[in-house]
């Protein structure tokens, strides 16, 4: 099975992580440099976190009619609003 992934970007900042929160990678942009250190930090927490999310439900989704309580039971429950990810590639597997 390939692994299950979660992507998101906002202001320059692109984090991708595994299942459960794992950081594969961040990616910042000249314009994620401007807005200074403190901006910086909470974009790519706000940015993770969202990415946390999609894998989370995306990881929920591989699981069936039992995912929510399975995925709670775990610590891999995730906020649907985080989730929403219409301008996600729809390939979020990796191999």
């Amino acid at each position: 099975m390939s692994e299950i992934v979660g992507k998101a970007s906002a202001d320059g900042v692109t984090v991708e992580v595994g299942v459960g929160g794992r950081l594969r990678s961040v990616k910042l942009t000249p314009q994620a440099m401007r807005y200074g250190a403190a901006v910086l930090a909470q974009t790519v927490v706000k940015v993770a976190a969202q990415a946390t999310a999609r894998a989370n439900q995306r990881y929920a989704q591989t699981l069936g009619r039992d995912a929510e309580r399975v995925g709670q039971a775990i610590g891999l429950g995730y906020d649907p609003e985080l989730a929403a990810d219409d301008d996600f590639d729809r390939d979020w597997t990796r191999g």
